[in-house]
């Protein structure tokens, strides 16, 4: 009789693998830059006058965030689009 013996890889030892470590490691740097990013955002609503509700309330509505971060630029350059515009 023949019995066939398997390597266990660092894989099947430890459970992870370095590529799943480095991909956590990775994924904890975007959350974190993906946090600023939105600590940011936030930061610049509220200096033109924005809350975070109504800010969540405008992406939740469908705006693009290209949209809305063109209106808060707006706000801070205090020009319109049109004359007649309001929305900023």
């Amino acid at each position: 009789m023949v019995r066939k013996q398997t390597l266990l890889t660092r894989t099947e030892v430890s459970g992870k693998s370095s590529y799943e470590d480095c991909l956590v490691t990775l994924g904890e740097t975007h959350d974190e830059s993906v946090y600023g990013a939105i600590e940011r955002l936030v930061q610049a609503g509220e200096q033109v006058g924005f809350t975070v509700h109504e800010l969540i309330r405008m992406l939740n509505g469908g705006m693009k965030l290209e949209s809305l971060l063109a209106v808060i630029e707006v706000r801070m350059t205090g020009t319109c689009f049109h004359p007649e515009s309001r929305a900023a």
